[in-house]
């Protein structure tokens, strides 16, 4: 076994946990950033944000979070947003799964919402991390 297969699982848990610690609870509400298997590429292949989705889909809640990236301008996830504000508009917590350069040039835009930052490119305060 990989150190990086239980990785999914891991963050699905700490969404959770950050979830019940902010007084959240709809799923619907959670948005996950990146889709690309690294920053800055169009190439979707060994994604860990497709692994979670599809672990969240086999315990019946994967069709419910949105999931922005953008260079993946086509559909090829439920509830996949296509406008970095329309995302953010539509999540309570954004969780980082992809250090892409238009998230890093738009930090900002995540004031007042629960952060979970997997890459450690977030400073702002209260943002949660592995």
């Amino acid at each position: 076994m990989k150190t990086n297969d239980g990785m999914p699982d891991f963050v699905l848990n700490r969404i959770y946990e950050i979830m019940k610690q902010e007084g959240l609870t709809d799923i619907s509400r959670v948005g996950l950033y990146g889709l690309t298997y690294k920053e800055n590429v169009d190439d979707m292949r060994e994604s860990p944000t497709l692994q979670m989705l599809e672990f969240m889909e086999r315990h019946l809640c994967g069709n419910f979070v949105k999931v922005y990236d953008p260079f993946i301008t086509e559909d090829e996830v439920p509830n996949q947003m296509h406008n970095l504000d329309e995302f953010l508009d539509s999540v309570d917590i954004v969780v980082l799964l992809v250090g892409h350069d238009e998230i890093k040039q738009n930090m900002d835009k995540l004031q007042g919402k629960v952060v979970f930052d997997t890459r450690h490119i977030c400073n702002n305060e209260g943002t949660y991390r592995l």
